[in-house]
């Protein structure tokens, strides 16, 4: 560039020129030039053909052919003339048809030049050569002395060159770029500034589209980006001014095409694609639109990354860097206090990127995922490294690793190991296929797993309903990437079972990817891989999150797969929802039992015609695979162990998890190898009732019983005060409080009227379930440990649901509170049925001076008559004479052992104890059923909370025997 010099031609010796000239076979120099840049030297032909006469150079040159030497400076002053108010090209516009020809745009004009001359075939190679370094010098020359051409947009004029894509726009500019490159004063720099203000202006326009309007051409400009190393990392590191915080990624020229989405692009906009809900014809037809919309902008997203990553080693480097600090500058998206905080009062809604846009960035994640995990049966997976998260960030650069603070995420189980090879195992390299994995779970973790989370919430909030399925269903649905993903494959449940299970490491410590399959035996081995003390649990939250998502709103991609492609999933649920030594955390193992009831063929709560593909393929899950003997303790396993000591969860938020496992029970109760499971778990619980772990069937149902007392309990509180506060308004009470104060209470009634909601629907699950139990199952129920119990609950249920209390309870609008007295009566004296063979369970009923009474069966029998249960009073009135017998053998049993003494009494129940224990740690005397019963639930002595276990209590035999004695005079008087 430096060499060239514009009036070089001014000085050239004429006679050379003319000697120098090249004269071709087929067409003159003269001719080729004048079609290539429009211009001519000669008037005639300037009328003749339209093209632009260059009057000065003509009278400096004093001739009528253009050649080589003179076309420097012919061009120079041809630019020159590129303004709208020049005269010459305002004749020439209203008489020309050849637009090339009065061109005012000096970029556009050198761009039209170089395509003339790519196309041309008659100029031999070396002049092609120079003429198209001479179109390039004046283009370099333009950005390099813009102030050249006053008033001319260069930057915009080479942005609507790059995205025409028109022939050689490519090598136009990659062509003017390294010609500005090689200026030896600051070209580097320059070039870097200028394209960085271009991409910017791009950036600028992305801004304003949507994704109806955007303009596909924009891919164009930024896929040019990718084809050199040095264009790619200007393109990399292209930024606003200010950037600071996580949002601001949305500013840039890849984030601002991820940030174009149906949802909206910044916190409380508008949604711009559905105006009207109710408009179902309108919205099917935008659904489909928008739907091939995502899919086509994802499509070209990813061609577009792709091609930054496979550009060079050093731009998929900075690529993968930007996309991790990306991830790590939005991480609050995550955080729990994000998710529960109102949309108007968190503050991470204006720092972090829009849903949208983490939408798109896990669609593209995924679609980079595809080679390796189409199909988890070509093993590809299994070379995804599960140490990855386990390197401290001033370790990833010499690892190869670009997703920062991975290392201090919550993982399955605790890193406490005193073995300091096992506390960090730290592999020497990790490969694109481990990276492009834990970048898709990240990104699916702060993307989808947020964005669903949203839409369930929203759904419960009916005025918005409808709006937040729409809008966010087109944007997590359809043809999207999350659906797409799971319709081929669930390889990360494949590649957990094998993490789960693989313990043969590579010694070298090259890398600790499970890369051999390994068969899946239960019951577990008990050593357990120290990889899982790396693995983020949000990987298992992630592929809760997608199964819940389906179930709820596309169920029929379950059945599209097929069992082949769902048994991974089944095999990971049971792995590591069972398995506490695998998973510690107790809320994501009972979130796995929400998985588990997604797989289930078939839902009460879908509406008809929800799901037109049935569930066959669901079904065969239950019905055919392999472990498939281990659902029911897996199952009880959570169940039990989202309460017991040392892994407890918010009181209320247990009975949302057991939520789901209720309608897991009640599904698998319809099989009868199913059954079968519950049964043998039973009996081995009656054999081990005392033992020093309480079987899990025991604790299971005690934990049963303990829900069933409290959420009945809760919602019949409820119904009452609801009753109390329906009546209050009705007569009008509340009339003459102050606005606010009326506010308040019908506030507090809405608030009263949901938690009543909660625990009936609970409390009618759980007596289902305990009434789908006792059915096939008696012989725990009616165990010294659990009888008096199971009677003292049920009568006093009963008798509030018949008795003379019934009344407190009947509000209006019953069904608004699912409040359904009688089905929960129904399976009450089910359960009385079920149970009546047992002599304890009848005297139980008998014993219980709280609830029960002679009167209560009859009043049973007068409410089953009306609530069309009459086929149940035959069998109830047996269980009223059953129980009326044991209660008169065992009055004259307590006449008989009247008036004990204080120490015969058990001092919780104040019973008289017939095998009286020692608690080692407060040295209390209770009767061995009582404790037994207490540590069901608590494994503490009740009397100071000393850690305490059955096997710890010693036997008080002096004791036991003079109870016996004093019980045998007694009887013998």
């Amino acid at each position: 560039m430096s060499d060239f010099n514009p009036f070089a031609a001014l000085i050239e010796d004429n006679e050379d020129t003319n000697k120098n000239k090249t004269v071709l076979n087929v067409k003159s120099i003269n001719c080729i030039l004048e079609e290539i840049f429009g211009f001519t030297l000669d008037i005639k032909t300037s009328e003749k053909q339209q093209l632009l006469f260059l009057e000065e150079v003509s009278k400096t040159f004093s001739r009528k052919d253009l050649d080589l030497q003179i076309l420097q400076h012919a061009l120079f002053d041809r630019l020159f003339m590129c303004n709208e108010e020049n005269l010459i090209i305002k004749d020439a516009k209203k008489t020309f048809r050849n637009a090339h020809s009065y061109e005012t745009k000096v970029i556009i004009y050198l761009y039209n030049c170089y395509r003339n001359v790519n196309d041309d075939d008659n100029l031999v190679t070396e002049d092609k050569a120079k003429v198209k370094s001479l179109i390039i010098q004046n283009a370099v020359t333009a950005f390099i002395q813009s102030e050249i051409y006053e008033g001319q947009q260069l930057e915009e004029q080479l942005i609507e060159i790059l995205r025409d894509g028109l022939l050689y726009y490519d090598s136009f500019f990659k062509d003017t770029c390294k010609g500005v490159l090689e200026e030896d004063d600051g070209g580097e720099a320059f070039l870097k500034e200028k394209l960085s203000h271009i991409l910017l202006l791009v950036t600028s326009e992305i801004e304003k589209s949507n994704i109806i309007t955007i303009d596909y051409r924009i891919f164009n400009i930024l896929n040019i980006f990718t084809t050199e190393e040095y264009l790619g990392c200007i393109f990399l590191d292209v930024k606003p001014k200010k950037f600071a915080v996580g949002s601001d990624y949305a500013k840039t020229p890849l984030g601002a095409v991820l940030n174009i989405s149906i949802l909206p692009k910044v916190p409380n906009a508008i949604y711009e694609h559905f105006q009207d809900p109710t408009d179902q014809a309108s919205i099917v037809s935008a659904e489909g639109i928008l739907w091939t919309n995502v899919d086509k902008l994802t499509h070209h997203i990813h061609a577009f990354v792709l091609n930054l990553l496979t550009s060079s080693q050093q731009v998929k480097n900075k690529t993968l860097e930007w996309l991790g600090l990306c991830l790590k500058s939005n991480a609050d998206r995550g955080k729990l206090w994000n998710a529960q905080s109102p949309p108007e009062l968190n503050p991470s809604n204006y720092t972090n990127v829009s849903d949208g846009f983490m939408i798109n960035f896990g669609n593209v994640m995924l679609r980079l995922c595809q080679p390796f995990c189409h199909d988890f049966k070509d093993k590809k997976i299994l070379k995804v490294d599960p140490t990855y998260c386990s390197v401290p960030n001033e370790q990833h650069s010499k690892k190869g690793i670009h997703l920062l603070d991975l290392a201090n995420e919550t993982c399955l189980i605790p890193n406490d190991s005193d073995n300091e090879e096992e506390k960090l195992l730290i592999a020497d390299k990790y490969n694109f296929v481990t990276e492009c994995f834990y970048f898709a779970h990240k990104a699916i973790n702060l993307g989808y797993q947020v964005t669903v989370d949203k839409l369930v919430r929203l759904n419960h909030e009916v005025g918005r309903m409808e709006r937040a399925y729409l809008d966010a269903l087109a944007q997590a649905a359809g043809n999207n990437e999350l659906v797409d993903t799971l319709k081929r494959r669930m390889t990360s449940t494949y590649w957990l079972c094998q993490v789960a299970v693989n313990r043969n490491f590579d010694q070298s410590h090259q890398t600790f990817a499970p890369l051999n399959e390994i068969p899946i035996i239960f019951p577990l081995l008990e050593t357990i891989p120290s990889t899982l003390k790396f693995i983020p649990e949000f990987i298992i939250e992630n592929i809760v999150c997608y199964l819940v998502f389906l179930r709820r709103f596309n169920p029929k991609i379950f059945e599209e797969r097929g069992f082949e492609k769902l048994k991974p999933i089944l095999s990971f649920i049971l792995i590591y929802m069972g398995s506490p030594e695998r998973m510690k955390n107790p809320h994501v193992r009972a979130r796995l039992a929400e998985a588990l009831e997604s797989l289930l063929p078939h839902h009460n709560d879908e509406p008809p015609g929800f799901n037109a593909f049935g569930g066959y393929q669901r079904e065969m899950l239950f019905t055919e695979h392999e472990h498939r003997n281990e659902i029911v303790g897996s199952l009880l396993k959570v169940f039990v162990g989202i309460e017991m000591t040392g892994q407890s969860v918010e009181f209320e938020q247990k009975f949302n998890y057991r939520r789901p496992m209720y309608t897991v029970m009640n599904y698998l109760w319809t099989k009868d190898e199913y059954k079968t499971h519950f049964k043998m778990l039973a009996e081995n619980a009656e054999k081990n009732m005392e033992a020093v772990t309480p079987p899990l069937f025991l604790r299971f149902i005690n934990l049963l019983m303990n829900d069933a007392v409290y959420l009945l309990d809760e919602a019949l509180a409820n119904m009452a005060k609801l009753k109390e506060m329906q009546i209050a308004r009705q007569n009008g009470e509340w009339d003459s409080l102050p606005v606010q104060e009326r506010t308040q209470n019908l506030g507090y009634m809405h608030h009263i009227g949901m938690i009543a909601k909660f625990d009936n629907i609970l409390g009618r699950d759980t007596i289902k379930t305990l009434e789908k139990l006792t059915s096939e199952i008696t012989i725990v129920f009616t165990h010294a440990t659990m009888v008096d119990r199971v009677a003292a609950m049920l009568n006093y249920f009963l008798y509030n649901l018949v008795g003379p209390k019934k009344k407190n309870f009947k509000v209006k609008d019953q069904k608004e509170y699912s409040f359904d007295p009688a089905t929960t009566v129904l399976n009450i004296c089910k359960i009385y049925v079920n149970l009546k063979g047992s002599d304890s369970f009848c005297l139980a009923i008998s014993q219980d001076g709280r609830s029960y009474s002679p009167q209560l069966f009859t009043l049973a029998e007068d409410v089953l008559i009306r609530i069309g249960g009459g086929v149940l009073i035959g069998e109830l009135k047996e269980v009223a004479t059953r129980v009326a017998e044991k209660a008169q053998e065992q009055q004259a049993s307590e006449e008989a052992i009247a008036e004990a003494p204080e120490h015969f009494l058990d001092p919780i129940m104040s019973t008289l104890m017939t095998d009286p224990v020692i608690l080692p740690s407060s040295k209390q005397t209770v009767d061995r059923t009582t404790i037994a019963r207490h540590l069901l639930s608590d494994q503490t002595d009740p009397f100071n909370r000393a850690p305490l276990s059955m096997d710890q209590v010693i036997p008080n035999a002096e004791l036991a025997e003079e109870i016996r004695k004093w019980i045998k005079e007694r009887k013998n008087k």
